[in-house]
Formats: structure tokens, sequence, C-alpha cells
């Protein structure tokens, strides 16, 4: 139990100090005045010991003063003074009771009191054991000890978070002692904590003014002086307290600070090497002697010192920070992960902390885990560049390529000049599809530093994907030798080749990748690719299941498994045995899941999808409702209506907002007659997004099949009113009478939206309405207005050049086309049909014709750039080309379903020309035999009579 004081009135001078900073030289000459006779040699040895800094020495010398009069005050006094610089809390708050009991000062004895109390942190024994001054004191003297009990109240306060008592403290503490520097530090103190820099300054300067050399107030200033930046202001006031005070180890510990600031770890070392002479247990020194290892990259020795502080650490706010740096150099990886999450634990808002963390996560194995956690940190608003694009890099490895394009896009924005993150950018653009990005993004990333690996490599891939072949060439012919050796360079070189369709050429680049990069995914899909173009899906098939051994989420590999899966031709079964040994192979994998599932639903195998899709490996890596959603469909398939349905709640549950997951429980409850809950759901869909056209489409349906017609159109014009329902409802009364097949009527309807609210979509629909209603002129019109309007709506363009096609307006389609590729070069479709125009006039344009048919094949190779690359082939004298380009056009899922006469004459010709007469009977015969009619008809018929006749 505290012994009781006398009231603060009765006390002297009352040294009000935040608990780490030392006691001043001025505070220490008054407890030392006129020393009694017998103490003069162990004192002046002890102020001798001060002066240059040596505090043990100084202890000692008073410790045997006090042996000397262990009833003397003054030396009791100047023991508990020296304990309080080293920072012996129990020890000087002995001395400095036992002072005044034995009669010294009571103003500079209680002084030495409370800053016992404050370096023990014993705060709500201050307040009670000094109470708040009550009324005026009755002496001058009094009124002094009064307000600096007031500041050391204030400064107690603000430690315990008290703001409000602490400026009824700081108010009194300046009212009693205006001239006495504790108020106004104190005051400086509390417009710190208060965010005014400004007010603390001014308070700060006026306790300068009272006393220039106050170790409080030079260390104050230093304080705010580091925080306006003024690095060297700092060290001139923080040498203005060492000066007169060599063994002051706060003020040496925060000119340590600064030399590391400044990069001149020599004087940090100097200074933190005296404050442990003093002090040689000080927590901040021993932190700071981590600090100077770490600069030096001693992690060992870093680990070390930090073990000697121990629980302490937790007191820096880098603390853990620098535990986990050191742990996972020293390769104790746990402790490192643990320190990490400890520091982001306790700092969430710092990018360094987190990006540590992530780091450790992913090095153990753990990439979802380390993509969480940058993921918390960015929703916190609080991520850096470098933790954006470590963001961006985890989201690509998952496949996610949307969120990898974002978190790279604001990555770069943070650090617009970093060619590192440039680099990464051009590359989820590329990824993205987004060719035209991907080059001004790698132009700006060879602007802003030295060639960046791949760069050159991406370059090229956008310039191949938009069409100019020539500066993809020249991109791969400015690669240094060791750069042309890469696996993005050889697969680059090989695909150059595929699309010119030099097979030799091409199967070279893409074994030469091989041979030098066995895992190359890049160059066994160029082989696939090659083997197709050659007729050989089985093995294109063999390389595709390759690729998913390598790759299991790869979707060029998925999709064109799964399209020969269900095509119900010769190759479907195996396709389909590819597939499914792929996704057992990785059942966690949710794009390969998803695509297995529809090939066994269409093939009638429900009951198998949903064992697929039930797998646990699935739940850790599936995100959203897509995976509930895929559950829903096949358990409808498999007959299981309740469990469909309760998949689809699942996936609403998963996403509030999913459009798909209503639509789809919407039906599913209709199907169970409760159209009630069924409209339910999608209201409640329409509350949350009302301008959601899926949602809007769909109550409409509900309205349709529950009451007719009539009862639709009035709710589509009744959303059609709501401003906030716009623009998908503008469509919705369009839509209902074009589908109830009455066109005019819908054409109509379109064009009064149209008129209310020109868009793109409406003016194609009117076209699409007019179509339908046999009224080409009409439809023409529609779209014609709408690029007087805007000639820029490249839909609507692509829409006209398509009926002008049908029309048989060659020129007017080429004009457009023309127009429409060059302001849209991965335009597949247009770049086909300009193929088409091109070649049907034939002559010198045929080479012309040939380039696009080129890039459209290589932009979507299905079956109609296929066809109009085969045919522009075979009629140019290239028919042992064209024909596995042909034969791909005529076997691909929609030929096969629908076979299309044309496609099969275009085949048999370039089988003839080949000199394969017996395939081009056996292909020929069956299209004249079924009398179908079709433009070429005539010319087929020509050719199997030259067929039968040998010719």
């Amino acid at each position: 139990m505290a012994k009781p004081l006398l009231p603060f009135y009765a006390l002297g001078r009352a040294a009000g100090r935040v608990p780490v900073l030392a006691l001043t030289a001025a505070l220490a000459a008054a407890s030392l005045a006129a020393p009694p006779a017998a103490l003069a040699g162990p004192l002046e040895r002890a102020q001798e010991a001060q002066a240059r800094g040596d505090l043990r020495a100084a202890q000692i010398e008073f410790r045997n003063a006090v042996r000397a009069e262990p009833n003397s005050g003054a030396a009791r006094a100047a023991l508990a003074s020296a304990s309080l610089d080293l920072g012996d809390m129990d020890a000087a708050e002995k001395e400095a009771r036992a002072a005044l009991d034995r009669g010294y000062d009571r103003a500079a004895g209680t002084a030495l009191l409370l800053r016992a109390y404050l370096g023990q942190r014993r705060f709500q024994e201050l307040l009670r054991d000094f109470p708040a001054p009550e009324g005026q004191p009755p002496t001058p003297a009094q009124a002094a000890v009064a307000g600096q009990v007031a500041a050391a109240r204030a400064i107690t306060q603000m430690l315990l978070s008290q703001p409000e008592d602490a400026e009824r403290s700081v108010a009194d503490a300046l009212r009693l002692a205006p001239s006495a520097v504790e108020p106004q530090l104190a005051a400086a103190a509390l417009a710190v904590s208060k965010g005014d820099r400004a007010a603390a300054e001014a308070a700060t300067d006026r306790a300068l003014a009272l006393d220039p050399n106050s170790a409080e107030a030079l260390l104050r200033k230093a304080s705010l002086q580091l925080e306006g930046g003024d690095r060297q202001a700092a060290e001139e006031s923080l040498g203005r307290v060492i000066a007169r005070m060599p063994g002051n180890v706060v003020a040496r510990l925060r000119r340590a600070e600064v030399m590391l600031q400044l990069g001149d770890t020599a004087r940090a070392k100097q200074d933190v090497d005296a404050a442990l002479t003093s002090q040689p247990g000080s927590v901040p020194g021993i932190y700071l002697r981590a600090l100077l290892l770490a600069r030096a990259q001693d992690w060992r020795g870093v680990d070390e010192t930090l073990q000697r502080i121990g629980p302490m650490l937790a007191n820096f706010p880098d603390g853990f920070l620098l535990q986990a740096t050191a742990k996972r150099a020293i390769g104790q990886t746990a402790q490192a992960e643990d320190a990490a999450r400890r520091h982001f634990a306790r700092r969430p808002e710092d990018p360094r902390g987190a990006r540590l963390l992530a780091t450790l996560e992913f090095e153990g194995g753990r990439p979802d885990a380390a993509r969480e956690t940058l993921r918390r940190l960015d929703a916190r608003g609080a991520a850096d560049a470098e933790a954006l694009d470590m963001l961006g890099r985890l989201y690509g490895l998952a496949g996610r390529r949307r969120e990898a394009l974002d978190a790279l896009q604001r990555a770069a924005a943070l650090a617009p000049e970093n060619p590192g993150i440039l680099t990464r950018l051009a590359a989820a653009r590329l990824a993205a599809g987004d060719a035209a990005g991907t080059t001004a993004t790698a132009h700006s990333a060879l602007e802003h530093g030295a060639a960046q690996p791949g760069v050159r490599e991406m370059l090229a891939a956008a310039a191949m994907v938009q069409g100019d072949l020539a500066a993809a060439a020249e991109e791969l012919g400015r690669l240094d030798p060791n750069a042309k050796r890469s696996e993005p360079a050889g697969v680059l070189e090989g695909t150059l080749h595929l699309v010119h369709l030099d097979q030799a050429g091409a199967r070279t680049a893409f074994e030469a990748v091989l041979r030098d990069y066995p895992e190359s995914v890049g160059a066994r899909l160029g082989l696939a690719r090659l083997a197709s173009m050659r007729g050989d899906p089985a093995e294109a098939e063999r390389l595709m299941a390759e690729v998913l051994q390598r790759q299991p989420g790869n979707a060029e590999a998925i999709n064109r498994l799964a399209a020969a899966a269900t095509s119900g031709g010769p190759r479907a079964a195996p396709a389909r045995a590819t597939l499914e040994a792929a996704q057992a192979a990785a059942p966690g994998e949710p794009l390969l899941a998803l695509a297995f599932a529809n090939v066994l639903v269409r093939s009638g195998d429900a009951a198998r999808a949903v064992t697929v899709l039930d797998a646990e490996a699935l739940e850790a890596r599936s995100r959203g409702p897509a995976l509930h959603l895929a559950r829903a469909e096949v358990r409808a398939a498999a007959g299981q209506w309740a469990e469909a349905e309760a998949a689809s709640r699942a996936a609403l549950a998963e996403d509030p907002d999913s459009s798909g997951a209503r639509r789809q429980l919407a039906a599913l409850l209709t199907r169970n007659g409760d159209a009630r809950a069924a409209e339910a759901v999608v209201q409640e869909g329409l509350r949350r997004k009302p301008g959601d056209a899926i949602l809007q489409q769909t109550l409409v349906g509900l309205t349709l099949q529950a009451q007719g017609l009539d009862a639709a159109l009035a709710v589509a014009d009744r959303l059609a009113q709501q401003p906030e329902a716009q623009p998908a409802a503008a469509t919705l009364r369009g839509d209902l009478l074009l589908n109830a097949r009455r066109p005019e009527e819908a054409a109509r309807a379109f064009a009064a939206a149209n008129a209310a609210a020109p868009s793109s979509v409406l003016a194609m629909r009117q076209a699409t309405a007019w179509m339908a209603a046999q009224k080409p002129a009409e439809a023409a019109a529609a779209l014609s207005a709408r690029l007087e309007r805007e000639p820029a709506d490249l839909a609507a363009l692509n829409m006209l050049a398509q009926y002008d096609l049908q029309a048989g307006r060659l020129a007017e389609a080429e004009r457009r086309l023309t127009d429409l590729v060059a302001r849209s070069p991965t335009n597949g479709v247009a770049l086909n049909n300009l193929a088409w125009v091109l070649a049907q006039r034939g002559g010198p344009d045929t080479a012309k014709a040939r380039g696009f048919a080129e890039r459209a094949y290589f932009l979507i190779p299905g079956a109609e750039a296929a066809d109009t690359l085969g045919w522009i082939l075979a009629r140019g004298g290239e028919a042992k080309l064209a024909v596995p380009l042909l034969r791909q056009a005529v076997a691909t899922p929609r030929a096969a379903q629908t076979p299309d006469p044309a496609m099969s004459y275009r085949l048999a010709y370039a089988l003839h020309a080949a000199g394969e007469r017996e395939e081009a009977l056996r292909v020929l015969d069956p299209v004249l035999a079924g009398g179908t009619a079709f433009p070429e008809r005539p010319e087929a018929e020509r050719l199997l009579a030259d067929l039968r006749a040998g010719r």
C-alpha cells in the first residue's frame, strides 16, 4: 500500500512527465544543491560520471553516499534520481520516499516520486495519491506546485484515454502555473492527441522559451520535427539534450532512430551502444539493436536479440513484423508465419505485414490462403501497389482472370512507372483478350525501364491477335538470342507458322519448345491445333489430355474436348473418356468438373453428373453461386427436384444478388406449383436490383405462364414506366410480342422505345423484328438510322453487314465489313465474312481474302472459319492444305447435327482436286440424294457427274 501523502498544496515541485523521458539536468542539480560536506566526495564523483554519460557509475557513487549518510535526504534523493535515469523504478520510488521521510525538499522529492509512479505505469494510483487541485492555493509557491500536479494528472489521463479529464487538467495547469514548463508540455501532448500539430508546436515553443535547455521540451520538439519530415532539425534538438546529458537514454535512442532514417547506421550504432551501456536492459535499445542487425542482414543476430525482449516485443508497432522477417530468413517458417499473423491481427491495414504473411502462406503451399489474406487487406482499402500486384498474380494462378486484371490495373494506377507491374498488367490484358490494351501497357513498361522478361513476346502476341502478323514477326525479331530460346517466343513462332498454314514450320517450332521445355502447355496446344488442321483428331485429343495433366483448368483444352464429346460423331466416345480421366485426376478443378458434368447430362447420365459435382474437393476451390447452380441443374436433370431446389437456395444464400440463382429457384418453385412463392423470389430480387434484365424477363415470363400475354404485357408496361428499371425494361414489350409471333407489333414497340431512349440494343431488336416480319428493307433502315446517329456503333454495323450479305449486296457488305475490321481487328466473324466476300470476287483479291481468313481461323477456329479458309485454299490450288480444314468444318458438332450441304460440296471439291475421288463420291452422294436446295447445287451436280465419269 502506498504511504499517504500530504495534500497537493503542501507539496514541492512535482514533475509531470511521460514515463520514457529522463530527468532534466536542472532537476538533478536542484536535488543535489549544497550537499553536506561528508557527501562531497561521492556526490562529486557521481556528478562527473553523469557528465560523461556513465549512469551506472553515478548510481554506484550515490549508493556509496547513502551508505555513508543513511539519514541524508539529499543522498537518498540523488540515488532516486540516478535510479530513474537507469530505469530502476522500484529503487527510485523507495529512495524518493526515504528522502521525503528524512525531511528532503517536499517539491523536489515529490517530483521524483511522480516520475517513479509514471515509470511503473501506476496511473490510477497517481490520480488517487495526487488529487486534483481545488480552488486557488494560498501562496504562489503552492499554486506553482498545484499547476505541476495538474500537468502530471493530464499526462496520466491521456495515457488512460480520458481526453475530457485531461483537457480539464491541462486548463488547470496552465491557469495555476503559466510560467512553468510542465503545463506547456502537457498542453502540447494534448494537442498531439487531438491531431493539432500547430498547437502542439506552439506549446512546445513556449516551453522552450521558458527553459531553452529543458530535455523534455527538446524531446517533444524533436518528435514534432520528425513528424514534419525535418530529420536534420530533429537531430539538432536531440543533440542539444545529449550535449548536456550524455547519459540521457531516451535522447540517444531517438537520435539513433533519426540516424537510421537518414541511413547513417554507424552513428545510430554509436547512440544505441551508449544507451545500452547506461541501461543494458533497455527494451527500446535492444529493439533498435535488432533493427541495426537487420540493416546488416544478420538475421540470426536479429532473432537472438529479439528473444531478449520476449513479451515486450508487442509494444513495438513493427515488432512482430521484424521477428517474422528474421524467422523466415533463418528458415523457421512456422514461427515466421505465426509472428506475421500476429502482426496482421494487430495492424490489419499494414500492407507490409499482409504481404509477408501472404508470401509465407504461398511458400507453404497455400495459395488460396495467401489470396484471402491480401483480399482482406484490399477490402479495408489499405492495399498498396505491391500488395495489389501480388493479389493480381495470385488471382491469375487461380484462373480468375477478371479479378487478376482488376487488381493489376489498380496496382499500376498506384505505381504507373513500375515496369514489372506494367508487364504483369499487359499479360493480364492479353489473357483477357484486350490486345490493344496489351500493346499500350507493354510499350509503357518498355518506356519506364529495361525490357522486362516477356514484354516483346506479349507485344508479338497482341499484334498477332490484332492481325498484324508483320508486327508480330518484327517484335520476335527484336528478341536477343537468349530470349528467342524462351518458351513464349518459341510458342509464338510456331503460332505464326500455324496462322500462315506452314504446317512443317509450325511442327518444327513447337517440337523444339517441347525439347527445351518438356512441360510446355502452349506448345502442346499448338500441336493440338496443328493435328486438328491435319485432320488427326485422335492426336489432338492426346495432346489436350497432356495439357490437362499439367493444367487441369485449361479452358481451351476443356472446351474442345467437351465439344467433341457431345458431337455425336465418331470421336465423341474417345473425347469423353479423355475428359473423364482428366476430371478423375483433378476432381477439385471447377471448370473441368462443370464441363464433364454437362457432358454427362447431355449424354443422359445425370446421376453420374450429380456425383461429380458433389465431390468435396470442389468446395474449397469454388467461389460464388456457380457450383450450387450447376448442382441444381444436374439434380433437376436427374429428377431430384427437392435437392435441386435446395441447391438453388444455397446459391442464393451464397450471393443474394445472383440473378441466375433467383431465376432458377423461381423456375423450380413454379414447377412445384408454387407460383406465388416464385414471384416473391423474383420481386425480392428486383427490390435489390430493379434494373436487372434477367429478373425482369423472369417476372414477365412467370406472368405470361400464369395469366397470359395481356397480363404479361401489362407487367412489361409497368416496368417500362419505372426509371430505376431502365434500360432493360424498354425491350420487354417488344420481346413478348416477338415471342408471340407478332413481329410487326414487336418492331413498332421497339421503335417507340428507341424513339424515347435511343440505344443500340433497341435498334437491333427492331431490325430483328422486321426481319422476322419478312421486311428486310425496314430492318436495314432501322440499323442505318442508328448508324447515322451513332457511327461508332460497331454492333449495329456488324448486323447491317450481315443483312447485306444475306441480301446479296456484296459491295455494301464489303464496305461495311472493311470499316468494321479496321475498327475492331479482333472481330473474328467480321474477318471471316470479309474474307468470304473478297473470295467470291476472286482475282487479285484472293490473297487478301486468304489473309483475312487466316486471321479469322486463328481467332475463332470453328466450322465457319475453317470452311472459309479451306474453300479459299481449294480454289487457289492448295487442295491438300484445304482438305483437313474442310473436313473439320463438316465434322464439327453443329455441322454433324444439322448437315450443311454447301460445306459438304466444298469438301468434295477439295477432295477431288487432291486426287481423293472415292472419298469425294462418298461425301457428295448423300448430299445430292436428299434433294436439298442450296446455292451451289448446280456446281455440286456437275462435280458429281465428273466423279462418276472418272474425270
